[in-house]
């Protein structure tokens, strides 16, 4: 069962549709950005593109994808979502709830095609704005562009605060972003 959205998240402020079982896809995006949450169901449709972000993010654990999507897709500690533009599938997010209240961004991908429109940045700003709170996150050492990318979007984001670097997570990441989201803003 997918995990209930937290009672105090800001359900005005996000176009996020918050139901008593847990989150549905937006239904008036403002930037032409959804948010929608990937269905255990659709495991087949996500194992392939899990497979091809891992291989470009982290190829030591390609072999691990069949374990690493049913996990995202199946326990109650994660919520993954589908990132789509005009109806179509541009990339993911897999977020996973830390016992002790924190975020982590374990996945985020847009897919190659997609690159450099704009929708990373979109695609995190409602993300976040789904969970306001702490967050970290690790960042792939074999991608450069996604260091680049996330010191450019968290420095650039209005509801993020208290931006720090740190050491790596694992030995395959160049290092880690730590920062808090304030609720109330997109």
């Amino acid at each position: 069962m997918r995990s209930s959205p937290p009672t105090t998240a800001p359900t005005h402020l996000t176009s996020l549709q918050h139901t008593p079982t847990g989150v549905q896809a937006d239904r008036s995006p403002v930037d032409g950005l959804v948010l929608r949450p990937i269905a255990p169901q659709e495991a087949l449709r996500f194992l392939p593109l899990f497979s091809r972000y891992l291989g470009e993010s982290d190829p030591q654990t390609v072999s691990d994808a069949i374990k690493k999507s049913k996990r995202a897709l199946n326990r109650a500690d994660h919520d993954a979502f589908w990132l789509l533009h005009a109806g179509r599938e541009i990339g993911f997010a897999v977020v996973l709830h830390l016992p002790e209240g924190q975020h982590e961004l374990s996945d985020f991908t847009i897919f190659p095609e997609h690159r450099r429109h704009g929708y990373g940045q979109r695609a995190a700003r409602h993300l976040f704005a789904r969970f306001p709170g702490r967050w970290r996150m690790g960042v792939s050492s074999t991608s450069l562009a996604a260091a680049a990318f996330w010191g450019t979007c968290l420095s650039s984001l209005a509801n993020v605060e208290n931006v720090a670097t740190g050491a790596p997570f694992t030995s395959r990441q160049s290092k880690s972003f730590s920062f808090c989201v304030k609720p109330g803003i997109t």
